[in-house]
């Protein structure tokens, strides 16, 4: 594993699975990004099996000083998870805001400013968790194979932010 990285406000921490960007990918066509409220349940779910409270969402102040919305909260400290939409990114300053583009065993950390400078949050981009759109008789299997592969990867995916944030004992 590589150490982490700090770069002007983002912080950059090892882990399996997903390609951050400053400029989310398209989604291809017959896919849809996985619905926010059932990631935000996979997120809560992994908390809980990591043996961490999870709290509601709150806004965190970036360098931009744009808000980004977390979605889930981590009990009694400053780190969290955020599941972004194309709403959501495009309420924000891309090339500020967002990660850069990085290898796929990164992890997209961004740090807090301001009030909320050692605050740490995951940024989950739903482009990057997609499942079958419009099913036609007979998709059915791969369309829950894709719901099921892109919670499986959510799930991953904050359960290694989680174990990077408690072995570096983020606040």
């Amino acid at each position: 594993m590589r150490l982490p990285i700090l770069v002007a406000p983002i912080l950059v921490a090892p882990a399996a699975g997903l390609l951050g960007c400053a400029h989310p990918a398209a989604v291809p066509p017959g896919l849809r990004p996985l619905d926010e409220r059932r990631a935000i349940v996979v997120i809560g779910q992994v908390y809980q099996k990591e043996g961490l409270t999870p709290e509601g969402g709150r806004e965190m102040q970036l360098a931009s000083g744009r808000m980004l919305k977390v979605d889930v909260s981590t009990a009694g400290r400053k780190y969290g998870v955020a599941y972004l939409t194309s709403v959501d990114v495009a309420s924000l300053d891309p090339s500020r805001d967002l990660p850069p583009p990085m290898p796929a065993d990164d992890l997209p950390l961004v740090q807090g400013a301001g009030a909320d400078a050692d605050a740490v949050v995951l940024v989950l981009l739903s482009t990057n968790y997609v499942e079958a759109d419009g099913l036609h008789p007979g998709e059915q299997r791969r369309s829950d194979a894709l719901a099921a592969s892109a919670e499986q990867k959510i799930a991953q995916d904050v359960k290694d932010f989680l174990v990077q944030a408690r072995a570096r004992h983020l606040p």
